[in-house]
């Protein structure tokens, strides 16, 4: 494996600087997608092979296309010509038919909006047949029906592909499509994804990414000021360093994290101060720059800290990770624009309540997000519990997912209480019976792990690195408990363990557990490799103990910080 950094070498987080970085990221998955179907790897999907190919071939184009001047001419054709195959019914490389909730509704949305965005690259070098292939298709992906969630913006920017193509279509349709988003709406510019869906960063990196970017090519600002209002809060998602704090689904797309900021830009739209946006922008790709994230001959990998197909939703596939290019979207702001020009502002210390996403975020003063968290798990998902359910996640420290298996080593509960009948195969939190959030930062959730026993988790953050967890069990069983901290790199760590507290340094990175209610004992596990977000091995320190039928209260503190930092 290796880095964007040795790759390509250092960002230049100028406009020219970005437009080569969206060159770099690209260009290795759309020189793959040319090559045809038969290229394509076979990597693990719940969608067809032609269809796996096809998302190989439009998601670079979200960079591509907004990098247009800086993408050379022989990429452009063989791009298109790509492209003229795959919509054409009659060829080998057709890219299929569609049917509601098909996965090419997805890659139609990059399409449209990179006609939109870059007609003359991907547009008029094509025949007059070929021409006639892309609107046949692109009709039928503007009505077909879609995934009741952020799918629906996915025919609207179609819409703008084919009106950018001068073709016909029914403006209803689209309209439609907007009004269905705007159910959605929880207020306060958070959207949850869908009827059944959560708040996660498909607010962020799609939701409000599309709106902004439906704004810039149709003048629509429906859900601008939604967009502006869920930045200036969704500022608290990102740390000092660049990181943002890992939580749900699909953290296979990586950078796509930080789309929004630079969707503002090619709106804009000045939600937060533009040295604030360009900084949080600027920051997180240089914190993804130097993971080794990229095949030895430059693809993005399935993964998030490192190549891990583990860690991945039953949706992604080889040419997946290349919706992280949507990362690049504020290039479509010229040279001159303040986000491109401004003084990167770094944050400091904050505390940030939603009660409308379940969630507190607070960032310490080491500039580290802790989220604590009481959405409920999204059962539909691979790992869905671990990505959605768990108590707290740290944009320092990452999380876990558990694998089947016996012990703590299996479960591995860093930010997670998880308890057990037999002390060998344990149960965490699934979901969510209630949830409150304090305006002070104080969030608690009531869950219930078998039909006789429920808990009722009180999590607190301070801004000096450490959180507090608080569990009121009643139980009608004896139960073992086992809560984990945060984890930190296996090698080269360094540990102390007592009766009440565990710590752990490893890789600059300190982690503490500490029983504050007597009743548990610490100690370490070693989680299976391979079950965190960005260290292949990892050491956690845990709390267990053993709880008889009653009522008790068992509550610690959890630190993670810089081995610098007092704790």
């Amino acid at each position: 494996m290796t880095t964007p950094l040795r790759a390509f070498g250092p960002l230049d987080h100028t406009r020219n600087g970005w437009r080569r970085a969206a060159l770099a990221i690209g260009r290795p998955g759309a020189d793959l997608a040319v090559q045809g179907p038969d290229a394509m790897p076979v990597t693990m999907s719940n969608h067809s092979h032609a269809e796996n190919w096809f998302e190989q071939l439009m998601r670079p184009l979200w960079g591509l296309a907004a990098a247009a001047d800086a993408v050379p001419d022989d990429l452009w054709d063989a791009v298109t010509a790509a492209l003229a195959r795959a919509v054409d019914p009659g060829d080998d490389w057709y890219a299929g038919d569609f049917h509601d909730g098909d996965q090419r509704c997805v890659e139609a949305a990059a399409l449209g909006w990179a006609l939109a965005t870059a007609p003359e690259k991907l547009w008029e070098p094509l025949e007059p047949k070929a021409k006639d292939h892309v609107i046949a298709w692109l009709t039928q992906a503007y009505t077909t029906g879609v995934v009741d969630n952020n799918w629906h913006y996915f025919p609207v920017l179609v819409g703008h592909g084919l009106d950018a193509v001068g073709a016909d279509r029914d403006p209803a349709v689209a309209r439609a499509h907007l009004d269905r988003i705007g159910e959605f709406h929880l207020g306060n510019g958070v959207f949850k994804d869908g009827p059944q869906g959560r708040v996660d960063y498909y607010n962020p990196f799609a939701i409000h990414t599309y709106a902004l970017l439906h704004y810039r090519l149709g003048g629509d600002d429906r859900f601008v000021e939604p967009a502006a209002e869920f930045a200036r809060a969704f500022r608290s998602w990102f740390a000092a360093d660049g990181a943002a704090v890992p939580y749900g689904r699909s953290m296979g797309y990586r950078f796509a994290q930080g789309s929004l900021w630079g969707a503002l830009a090619a709106a804009d739209v000045e939600a937060v101060p533009w040295g604030e946006a360009a900084g949080f922008s600027r920051r997180l790709l240089e914190w993804w720059w130097d993971k080794p994230i990229l095949t030895p001959d430059h693809r993005l990998t399935v993964g998030y800290g490192y190549p891990n197909d583990l860690l991945a939703e039953q949706y992604l596939t080889a040419g997946s990770p290349w919706w992280a290019a949507k990362v690049f979207t504020g290039l479509l702001a010229l040279e001159d624009h303040p986000f491109w020009t401004a003084e990167a502002e770094v944050p400091g210390p904050v505390t940030e309540p939603s009660p409308a996403a379940g969630a507190v975020h607070v960032r310490d003063a080491g500039g580290h997000v802790t989220r604590l968290n009481g959405q409920a798990w999204r059962e539909k998902m691979r790992g869905g519990k671990d990505t959605y359910a768990r108590l707290a996640y740290s944009s320092l420290a990452g999380f876990s997912h558990a694998v089947d298996g016996p012990g703590l080593e299996a479960a591995a509960p860093d930010g997670a209480l998880v308890l057990s009948e037999d002390g060998v195969h344990w149960r965490g939190r699934e979901g969510a019976e209630s949830c409150a959030v304090d305006w002070s930062g104080r969030l608690t959730v009531t869950w219930r792990p078998f039909a006789d026993v429920t808990v009722a988790s009180e999590l607190e953050a301070s801004q000096d690195g450490w959180h507090t967890r608080t569990h009121t069990v009643t139980t009608g069983r004896r139960l073992h408990t086992g809560e984990g901290g945060w984890c930190v790199p296996r090698d080269g760590h360094e540990a102390a363990v007592a009766n009440d507290r565990a710590s752990v340094v490893s890789g600059g990175i300190r982690s503490e557990a500490v029983d504050d209610a007597g009743n548990r004992a610490a100690s370490l596990v070693w989680p299976m490799p391979g079950t965190h977000m960005y260290w292949p091995a990892t050491v956690l320190p845990v709390l267990t103990g053993v709880l008889e039928p009653g009522r008790h209260v068992l509550r610690a503190r959890f630190f993670a910080g810089s081995e610098e930092q007092t704790a």
